[in-house]
């Protein structure tokens, strides 16, 4: 680490930090990032906002240990062993953060939109997919608050295809329901025959923006050519992420199981691809889960976990 009166270094292996005194962003490698309170000195002493702190924990130290963040003080429980390397028979894995700008998603009774949850477990995904497997190819179909067409974010996808034919697609959501009570999470793949009568209703909902496109009978056509071997893929993909997900959130938020729909963002994908319905945001415990934080990052380890289940077992 060095550092001078403005801008600060911290690197390791695994990567490098720059952030400057007093400035609302921190640059992660070449990614920069906005963070709500700056970096400050006090008595020749160095405060870092969580953000930065949380920042270094998961992409600069190769070791894997707990943390928890409280009012005064920072809890520590280190196990001094670095992480063991861990091979995963993936190349590339796209995550998509679901809605974006002018299309917020569903809300709960606050206010709080879906995109903003898809958006946080998204970039958590990022984050420790970056850290314990820095030889996977990842891209994030938006990083901020901005709106992407559905089929856009499958031409992201499919663009990676040039370069390796052995990837992964993952799109992330919240459930709605008039029904206060209805819960639970849900992993969908593609079909054009939905499993139920709700799981059409949801794919409709998911693909209410979807935009004029000149081509678009042609598409529908193109669609409904599914790969046998793409949707057993998928089928698996999401049957290991249902399992580990469940196993991660254990008493918090229970399965409704996998099922099948026509989801517009899943149907351009040329590789395995599934759709996570990761609570609902109209039950109220539910929602208070979905927004804290700490369990976005649940999230994301689980569905690594289902990730890393389902490529040791694919065909």
């Amino acid at each position: 680490m060095r550092a001078s009166s403005l801008v600060t270094i911290i690197q390791s292996p695994q990567g490098k930090i720059q952030f400057r005194l007093g400035s609302s962003f921190f640059i992660l490698d070449d990614k920069i990032i906005k963070i709500p309170k700056p970096s400050l000195t006090k008595n020749g002493d160095l405060y870092l906002p969580i953000d930065i702190a949380e920042a270094i924990f998961l992409n600069l130290i190769a070791y894997d240990f707990r943390y928890k963040f409280k009012e005064t003080e920072l809890l520590l429980d280190v196990s001094g062993s670095p992480v063991p390397k861990k091979n995963i028979n993936v190349k590339a894995i796209i995550i998509d953060a679901g809605h974006g700008g002018k299309d917020p998603g569903t809300s709960d009774a606050t206010g709080y939109f879906e995109k903003e949850v898809s958006l946080g477990v998204a970039k958590y995904l990022y984050l420790y997919l970056r850290k314990y497997y820095p030889e996977i190819r990842l891209l994030l179909t938006r990083k901020s608050d901005v709106f992407i067409e559905l089929e856009d974010r499958s031409k992201q996808a499919n663009s990676l295809l040039k370069d390796t034919r052995d990837s992964i697609f993952i799109s992330l959501h919240c459930n709605a329901s008039l029904n206060e009570k209805a819960g639970g999470f849900e992993i969908y793949y593609l079909s054009q025959s939905p499993s139920t009568e709700q799981a059409r209703e949801t794919a409709l909902i998911e693909n209410k923006f979807l935009s004029p496109h000149p081509n678009r009978i042609v598409n529908v056509i193109q669609s409904q050519m599914l790969s046998s071997v793409t949707q057993r893929r998928s089928k698996k993909l999401a049957e290991s992420i249902e399992e580990e997900y469940g196993k991660g959130l254990l008493n918090s938020i229970s399965t409704r199981g996998v099922k099948k729909a026509d989801f517009s963002v899943l149907r351009g994908s040329l590789m395995p691809a599934v759709l996570i319905e990761m609570g609902y945001l109209t039950n109220l415990e539910e929602s208070k889960i979905l927004k804290d934080k700490n369990f976005q990052k649940k999230i994301a380890r689980s569905i690594i976990k289902g990730i890393r289940t389902y490529a040791s077992s694919k065909d």
